[in-house]
């Protein structure tokens, strides 16, 4: 991925929210690497991508060379992992 990762407030607070009431620097850093580690499953609205890691969806909006995580949501699918 050659974007710059960046977590807008409301991401963060719905990060905060939704998976671990953390600081705000440490929901950042998670946030980021869970981007860089996702994968990709869909598209909305054009510009935006839907990217998954292990069961934590992320909503990103491409802005050039910039990546703008939107939202955080967890998943309703059930998610197997093969460790």
């Amino acid at each position: 991925m050659n974007y710059y990762i960046y977590a807008t407030d409301h991401a963060i607070e719905r990060y905060q929210e939704r998976q671990k009431a953390i600081s705000r620097h440490k929901a950042i850093h998670n946030i980021v690497e869970g981007v860089k580690r996702s994968r990709l499953i869909g598209f909305a609205k054009g510009e935006r991508e839907i990217r998954e890691h292990r069961g934590v969806i992320f909503v990103c909006q491409l802005e050039g060379d910039k990546m703008n995580v939107i939202t955080v949501l967890n998943s309703k699918a059930e998610l197997r992992f093969i460790g």
